[in-house]
């Protein structure tokens, strides 16, 4: 099995830096799928990553033609809406797979596309900052991804992969992916939620020594739910969260806090959100959660009134 047509759809920081490498090997088997006033834009101005400017191919989600894989890196609450704008895009082999934050992504995807390989999905250790068109990225930003166990990788799996090592981009298939996603999400949730409250640079928060204990005891919280949910987030996952913080650049700023910054709607529910719902279905108590999503709530409130 080989892929030999990518569509991105969510032109962010996350979407355009993958965007660069895949337009680069793939030309205009490549395509970033967009509508209206977002695609006229990206065709007119293109892209910037690190000051170099390139124009992917755009199509419209009623064009006549299909991809074999489509990467979903929009917003959580813009999820339903790019499910609409890939059906007439997706064949009966096309391989989906999500790069967004939290722990629901793929499970909605994979309802919608019942006959498709929806894989897991997460960008690491990324520190891309958007502004307008142009997008700084100082990191080696990875993609983990695979089905929940990949102890055999699939043909999709594999398909996947050769095509992000033909691209030079890093990537990663672990075992119980699963796990993984959990992983990354109590990361998100403890740095991205301090970041957001704080407005705080990575460089900052890993030297306060308030800050870090404020993002340690969100992520605590994470695991203990992660116990009673049979997930059981421990010492290795831990350790993994904390080599990831300790590798992002100083000035990078996480998505949460960029989306504050512009006062745009922001993922909450899909971090503290979810991790709180989930907590109440168990009797388990998430004090610290609780305020760090009443506070970002009524941040987002008092800029989008």
């Amino acid at each position: 099995m080989q892929i030999k047509s990518v569509a991105i759809i969510g032109a962010g920081a996350i979407g355009g830096v993958y965007a660069y490498s895949l337009h680069k090997l793939l030309g205009d088997n490549f395509a970033f799928i967009a509508n209206g006033k977002r695609k006229e834009r990206l065709e007119q101005e293109g892209l910037y990553l690190n000051g170099e400017q390139f124009y992917p191919k755009v199509v419209s989600s009623d064009e006549d033609i299909t991809f074999d894989l489509i990467i979903v890196s929009v917003k959580n609450y813009q999820l339903q809406s790019a499910i609409d704008d890939i059906k007439n895009l997706v064949h009966k082999n096309t391989i989906i797979l999500p790069l967004l934050n939290g722990i629901v992504a793929k499970d909605i995807l994979q309802d919608a596309f019942k006959d498709n390989q929806v894989l897991y999905g997460l960008a690491i250790k990324i520190d891309a900052v958007k502004i307008g068109n142009k997008i700084t990225q100082t990191n080696s930003a990875i993609i983990q991804f695979g089905d929940a166990n990949n102890k055999e990788m699939s043909e999709g799996v594999l398909a996947v992969k050769n095509l992000l090592n033909d691209a030079k981009i890093n990537n990663q298939v672990f075992e119980d992916m699963i796990k993984t996603v959990w992983t990354k999400w109590m990361l998100n949730i403890g740095l991205n939620q301090v970041s957001a409250i704080s407005a705080a640079t990575y460089g900052v928060i890993k030297n306060t020594p308030e800050l870090l204990t404020l993002v340690d005891k969100a992520m605590r919280e994470v695991m203990n739910v992660s116990q009673v949910c049979d997930i059981n987030l421990g010492d290795r996952n831990w350790q993994s969260v904390q080599d990831v913080i300790n590798t992002l650049s100083g000035d990078g700023k996480t998505s949460l806090l960029q989306d504050v910054e512009n006062k745009r709607k922001t993922e909450i529910e899909y971090f503290s959100g979810t991790l709180i719902k989930l907590a109440k279905e168990h009797n388990i108590e998430v004090p610290v959660n609780e305020v760090l999503n009443n506070f970002i709530k009524a941040k987002e409130k008092s800029y989008t009134k």
